[in-house]
């Protein structure tokens, strides 16, 4: 449907739930209130941003406790307030404004005729709930959480200003890949600025110096042969065999 500018603006656009990057998650709205009102004075697009609230309740606090005393009281009081504007407004065209107190007569009988009528109406009203309701009560919407929801193309930007702003936020900050928790290490990661990994204790017949890691790999004389007998490092040397003692003559 076209406005009187010749733009076409859908009709359901604004029951749609508004969908963007959530830069600020708060608890209180007037927490989502003031970073809303810093990126104002920041001089940042605030058409592209929106403020939802998550779980939404409706809370009745009471008030008071109703009787026919304070019923009749209440009704007065706002009758009055009512007679006496109708007063004043009756005072600037009565046409006796010369006699002596003719407009304030007429605004204090107003008064009067006010706060008769609706004390008698809410008396009656009162009556009329047979005690269902005998209590005052106010009522108001709160939700559990305030997301403050931008754009996309504006949503850097935002973050980047909220930043500066000292407030705490429960909103996701973002990660090496996007916007969100950074992905998990893999398992042969090891951190370069945190613990050293533990050395293990060498063995007996480790041959290493104090402060080295042990060697792995075969020891001396653990290499194996070639398959035609020859040792596969340097050449054998037999042992000779130690010489017999020479028998005593």
């Amino acid at each position: 449907m076209a406005n009187l500018f010749g733009r076409t603006r859908p009709m359901d656009a604004a029951r749609l739930v508004p969908t963007g990057e959530t830069i600020g998650s708060y608890t209180s709205y007037l927490d989502a209130q003031k970073a809303v009102d810093y990126l104002a004075d920041e001089k940042f697009p605030v058409q592209h941003v929106s403020i939802v609230g998550n779980e939404l309740k409706m809370v009745e606090r009471v008030t008071g406790k109703l009787s026919y005393p304070r019923v009749a009281l209440t009704g007065a009081m706002t009758g009055a307030w009512f007679g006496l504007f109708i007063g004043v407004l009756l005072s600037f065209f009565d046409g006796t404004s010369g006699t002596s107190g003719g407009p304030y007569l007429n605004v204090f009988t107003a008064v009067l005729m006010g706060a008769a009528f609706w004390m008698l109406f809410a008396i009656i009203g009162y009556a009329a709930q047979r005690g269902k309701r005998d209590f005052t009560s106010t009522n108001q919407v709160l939700a559990s959480s305030y997301d403050v929801i931008v754009t996309p193309d504006v949503a850097m930007e935002a973050r980047r200003l909220l930043a500066q702003l000292p407030m705490t936020s429960t909103a996701p900050r973002p990660g090496p890949q996007g916007y969100g928790q950074p992905p998990a290490r893999p398992n042969g990661w090891h951190d370069p600025y945190g613990q050293p990994p533990a050395q293990p204790e060498p063995a007996e017949d480790d041959h290493t110096r104090p402060g080295q890691a042990p060697l792995s790999g075969p020891r001396r004389g653990q290499f194996p042969d070639l398959p035609d007998g020859r040792p596969q490092y340097g050449i054998r040397v037999d042992t000779p065999a130690p010489a017999e003692p020479e028998a005593e003559q």
